[in-house]
């Protein structure tokens, strides 16, 4: 006969009767071990290995299987961020996991997504998400006037305004036509 098994100690007991009412048993435990690591992937926001944006943060969605079952599937960015995504199962064996608003740094970051199973194995998939600035930032001279033309009879004056940025500013600089140059 085939008889299920969980993982770990399964106590099976074996009793046979006779047609006097007489019975004997027989017991036999089985130790059922996991050693496969699940499988982990990556499907949106997509399954290539690189994803560019210009947004903050990322969703991140896939699929985990295992053998037995996934415990937990996790996210961790380069940057120390790090949580944990919600499992679904879509049956035999197999999860959909989903992590919603994973922050992002400008630049590059190594977006890694573990499936973890009853057993401690492991499995990790990993996405590269580039989050680039692609916003100029907005600048206007206000000293000596907001206008675009200033009459002076002074050889020097002094320059002020504002300078914008949804990232930052980092840093602001003049010329002039005459050769002239520096930084505010």
């Amino acid at each position: 006969a085939a008889v299920p098994l969980a993982l770990g100690s399964n106590l099976s007991v074996v009793t046979a009767r006779d047609g006097a009412g007489n019975s004997a048993t027989s017991a036999l435990t089985v130790i059922v071990s996991d050693t496969t690591a699940p499988t982990i992937a990556i499907t949106s926001p997509t399954s290539e290995p690189l994803w560019l944006t210009t947004t903050g943060t990322v969703n991140i969605a896939g699929t985990a299987s295992d053998d037995f079952s996934v415990t937990q599937v996790a996210w961790s960015n380069n940057f120390s961020d790090s949580g944990t995504c919600s499992l679904t199962p879509a049956g035999a064996g197999v999860f959909n996991w989903s992590g919603a608003g994973v922050p992002l740094q400008l630049g590059t970051n190594l977006i890694t997504v573990t499936a973890r199973d009853a057993s401690g194995n492991t499995a990790a998939a990993v996405l590269t998400v580039v989050y680039g600035d692609t916003t100029a930032p907005s600048i206007s001279i206000t000293v000596p006037t907001s206008d675009p033309f200033w009459n002076t009879t002074n050889r020097t004056f002094t320059l002020g305004g504002s300078a914008s940025d949804n990232v930052g500013v980092t840093q602001a600089a003049w010329t002039n036509d005459r050769g002239g140059f520096g930084t505010c």
